[in-house]
């Protein structure tokens, strides 16, 4: 933060600094950089896409914008203070003349219990394995059955000219699923179709099936007025796979089979998602099975989770 301050501080000297000209460029192999505009008693420096706003109020007291925060330098009879404050939307539209831009929410990390929707073990075949249809093998432990997703990249896209509070947003993100079984069994891929294969090991620990996809999500999210940060989204979340194994721990020696197993390489879903700030509950249901038409059992995943630290 010190070196961002000095570099202000520079800025403003170098606006001050030169009488005849109320703009300062600086240029890097032909590319503009730094803009610096001086315009009486305020300052803007523009660095990219970000600007920071520089009043000298002339009362021996300097403020700097940046971003959503402000810092108030005051020098007195009794030193030099320093004050920080954050701005809300009037305020921020009373520094720069214009209101902020809309900025939606997509956690960067996120954090599901997973479940299934629709089960039917009657819409497919397996030759041997006919005992097996209404056995519901592929019951999960719900409680270690989890989703984790990773949203690397977020943009937002307001879809009000006077306002700020309704827009779209979409994005990238990794998405991972664990299946834990509750049965005593794993499954493999054998005749075109996912079959169960029983396992009697005592000392059995866990057996799961593990999923990848990467996900670009299409919101609509409004933002409650007045509400101090509490916002609402819905919308859609498309998946492509990118792998998928199974995993058996048995005596603490780990086996795993990475596999197709007729997982849908697309899949669709909707969800909706009710936050506050940086924090927010969200439901998603795949409308897309997680297998292939007539090569598994017929199940439509759902996850209920949280998410945390949005962009």
């Amino acid at each position: 933060m010190r070196t961002i301050y000095l570099f202000l501080i520079f800025s403003l000297m170098m606006g001050l600094g030169t009488q005849a000209q109320d703009t300062v460029r600086v240029n890097v192999l032909g590319k503009n950089m730094v803009t610096v505009v001086e315009n009486g008693s305020k300052t803007d420096v523009k660095i990219g896409d970000n600007t920071i706003n520089i009043y000298d109020d002339k009362h021996d007291s300097v403020k700097i914008r940046v971003g959503r925060k402000t810092m108030v330098v005051t020098e007195g009879n009794h030193g030099t203070k320093v004050a920080f404050d954050h701005l809300d939307d009037k305020k921020f539209e009373n520094w720069t003349g214009s209101a902020p831009k809309f900025k939606g929410h997509w956690s960067f990390f996120e954090m599901g219990v997973n479940t299934f929707a629709s089960v039917d073990y009657a819409g497919y075949t397996i030759p041997g394995y006919s005992s097996y249809h209404g056995s519901n093998y592929l019951d999960i432990n719900h409680n270690k059955s989890l989703e984790v997703n990773i949203n690397l990249f977020k943009y937002s896209f307001g879809l009000q000219k006077k306002h700020n509070n309704f827009g779209l947003v979409t994005g990238l993100g990794l998405n991972f699923n664990d299946y834990r079984f509750n049965n005593w069994m794993t499954i493999k891929n054998d005749y075109g179709s996912i079959v169960p294969i029983p396992m009697s090991d005592p000392k059995l620990q866990k057996s799961k099936l593990s999923t990848g996809f990467l996900t670009v999500p299409l919101l609509l999210e409004y933002q409650i007025p007045n509400s101090n940060g509490l916002w609402i989204s819905a919308g859609l979340i498309g998946g492509l796979k990118m792998g998928s194994h199974t995993k058996v721990k048995i005596d603490g020696k780990k086996y795993k089979d990475r596999n197709d197993f007729n997982i849908n390489p697309f899949r669709g879903g909707s969800t909706v998602r009710l936050g506050y700030k940086g924090f927010n509950i969200f439901g998603t249901y795949y409308f897309t099975p997680l297998f292939k038409d007539g090569r598994g059992p017929e199940m439509d995943p759902i996850t209920v989770g949280i998410g945390l630290l949005n962009w």
